[in-house]
């Protein structure tokens, strides 16, 4: 210390890891998602900086970040933010639509003619995009929201009620769907457990993961329709594990059956959201706190 000077106080250095989420601008963080729960109750409790960055600004410096636009494909602009860290999760899975992730697609001229279903070609029915179009502004935005409202769903590539259909052949399918760009037609798939029918949700964050089973009289399982739920395991088959792979995802939900001994994915989400209630549900409580500790792969 140099004589007469007071004594300078010693600098300290804040080792937190500082994870930023990257939101969209009209959609933020909403508090249901998987991601939004881990953070909050497990990553934050550990000591960590959470922060959510909405729109296309430069975000804050970080030690991770995790992309995280519940749009089917990511606009590009997203996926090219000017980052200050070392990693983006989920930076190379900017298109989650069912033409990139299905592998078993039905053109109307295929010879099969068995139970199909038709889908968006848009993930989770096109809500995310139909709820972006109406926030959208500008006069054109407006006029273009007043005529999809009063258009047909399918030409926007919606379905009514944002309800799959199921058809007992795919013969039985109306030309309107063949022609339109935004639905696509696929095998019906089931997977049968007695009288029951059966869905798998694999959830995963790096190395962690976790997959919980539902049960359903209904062949096209929704959580509404379940009727059981089975414990929560982590046997996933190779060729499901094999797929996220070749997608790129670190985080995210695989919806999937097997059906006569073979794994077919139906569904990827990278924003899987736990819908209202999420964050207080034992069972939602249980997945999250079983990804939590993927963190580790990445900080």
């Amino acid at each position: 210390m140099v004589e007469g000077r007071p004594p300078v106080a010693p600098r300290i250095i804040d080792r937190r890891p500082t994870i930023v989420i990257l939101a969209h601008k009209l959609f933020g963080l909403d508090d249901n998602t998987t991601i939004s729960i881990v953070a909050r109750r497990h990553w934050a409790e550990q000591g960590c900086r959470i922060l959510v960055h909405r729109g296309v600004g430069v975000p804050p410096p970080s030690d991770l970040a995790i992309l995280h636009v519940p749009l089917t494909r990511v606009p590009q602009r997203y996926a090219d933010l000017p980052l200050q860290h070392g990693r983006t999760l989920n930076g190379a899975v900017l298109d989650v639509s069912k033409r990139r992730i299905s592998t078993d697609l039905l053109n109307e001229d295929d010879p099969y003619d068995g139970p199909v279903m038709v889908k968006t070609d848009l993930n989770h029915a096109g809500i995310a995009e139909r709820l972006a179009r109406r926030k959208a502004r500008g006069w054109r935005a407006r006029l273009m929201w007043a005529i999809e409202r009063r258009s047909p769903p399918h030409w926007f590539g919606c379905l009514p009620d944002n309800r799959y259909i199921v058809f007992g052949a795919k013969r039985q399918v109306p030309r309107w769907v063949w022609r339109c760009r935004g639905l696509v037609v696929q095998p019906l798939h089931v997977e049968r457990r007695g009288n029951l029918f059966a869905l798998h949700q694999w959830y995963f964050l790096g190395s962690h993961d976790c997959v919980s089973t539902f049960l359903s009289h209904d062949p096209v399982v929704k959580l509404t329709s379940v009727v059981e739920r089975l414990p929560l395991h982590q046997e996933v088959p190779d060729a499901i594990r094999r797929r996220r792979l070749e997608l790129g995802f670190d985080y995210g939900k695989f919806d999937y059956v097997i059906v006569d001994g073979v794994p077919i994915l139906l569904d990827a989400n990278n924003t899987p959201n736990e819908g209202q209630g999420g964050q207080t549900h034992p069972r939602v409580l249980a997945i999250c706190a079983s990804l939590a500790g993927g963190l580790a792969d990445f900080v």
